[in-house]
């Protein structure tokens, strides 16, 4: 409670023992000269005035804390209420009231949004999943499967024809069987490289990218060439960097048919850059949105730390993505 409340509140109080000490004289006929011509009476009229005075403060100061605390349990009840989803108990104070209403009619209009966005969440991941799986078996069927029902084949046609065969043709075609067998180990190599995501486990981020590098490079025929130069990055940025050359790199798998992927992660005091490009099919740039549901994860976080990405492409001439992201000056690592 402010000062200036205090002090009307005692300015009340001494009016209204005034009124009183006048009403009582006015009663008695009691003489003012009288009770102003006597010091001794005149100090007890003086005590009893402020004895009254500060005897109606106290009351109005225990009324008003009484009414405050009977308010804010009100108050409290029905707050609780509201996060309950019980009905508001009326308080008998038609604005608080009003508020209360209004909070618990937007608070179930919040929740129904967060429900239904919630639901629109879970539809979107079970659909990506969906996605997943169906790219996933594709990918098995246009690679290894047609590669493993071609060895089939052939292995059946020797086997039909072992009698007659010379054995020269019977060593070209078991030479053809292996190259097949040798190129579904590597398909199935690359498809099990993306479906196994790396984490950052402790690693920094130079230390995590070399560890995809040398993934890919053992398990895929597509040739890396990986420049750094960096010093301290934020822990988040970090993460997120990581996340985006794992997807770039799965796109490249999936997509791409490159032979040669170069990365480049610089930093200065102001911005770090990833920028990552191959020599593979690329395609239009108006079909950008239709590509990948990967490209989309990549935008989105790097709009999440403030940064800047341009993707750069044509068919038969690759693709070029180059992510900028800006230091803020105090951040942490």
């Amino acid at each position: 409670m402010r000062k200036s409340y205090y002090f009307v509140l005692l300015f009340y109080s001494l009016l209204i023992s005034a009124i009183i000490v006048h009403y009582v004289f006015s009663l008695f006929n009691f003489q003012w000269q009288s009770a102003f011509g006597n010091i001794q009476t005149l100090q007890k009229f003086i005590f009893v005035l402020f004895f009254l005075t500060m005897s109606l403060t106290i009351l109005l100061l225990l009324v008003m804390k009484f009414v405050q605390m009977a308010t804010l349990s009100s108050i409290k009840k029905n707050i609780r209420h509201i996060l309950d989803g019980q009905p508001i108990r009326p308080s008998h104070q038609v604005d608080i009231d009003r508020g209360f209403h209004k909070i618990a009619t937007k608070l179930t209009l919040l929740t129904e949004n967060l429900q239904k966005s919630e639901n629109q969440v879970l539809q979107k991941e079970e659909v990506i999943i969906e996605k997943e799986r169906r790219r996933i078996a594709r990918d098995l069927h246009d690679t290894v499967s047609q590669e493993l029902f071609a060895a089939n084949m052939i292995l059946s046609g020797i086997a039909g024809r072992l009698d007659s065969l010379e054995k020269h043709k019977v060593a070209q075609q078991l030479q053809s069987v292996t190259a097949i067998l040798d190129t579904a180990q590597k398909d199935l190599r690359v498809l099990l490289l993306h479906l196994r995501p790396i984490e950052l486990e402790g690693r920094s981020l130079v230390a995590g990218l070399e560890v995809i590098v040398k993934e890919l490079t053992d398990k895929s025929d597509i040739e890396v060439h990986f420049e750094h130069q960096v010093d301290r990055i934020p822990q988040k940025i970090e993460e997120h960097i990581f996340r985006i050359a794992q997807e770039i790199i799965s796109n490249t798998l999936r997509h791409a048919k490159a032979s040669r992927l170069d990365v480049y992660l610089y930093q200065n005091k102001n911005e770090v850059q990833l920028k990552m490009s191959d020599n593979g099919i690329g395609f239009h740039r108006e079909k950008l949105d239709e590509v990948s549901y990967g490209l989309k994860n990549i935008e989105e976080r790097v709009y999440d730390m403030a940064g800047e990405i341009q993707i750069l492409t044509a068919p038969k001439q690759g693709v070029a993505i180059d992510i900028r992201v800006p230091l803020l000056e105090g951040s942490e690592k």
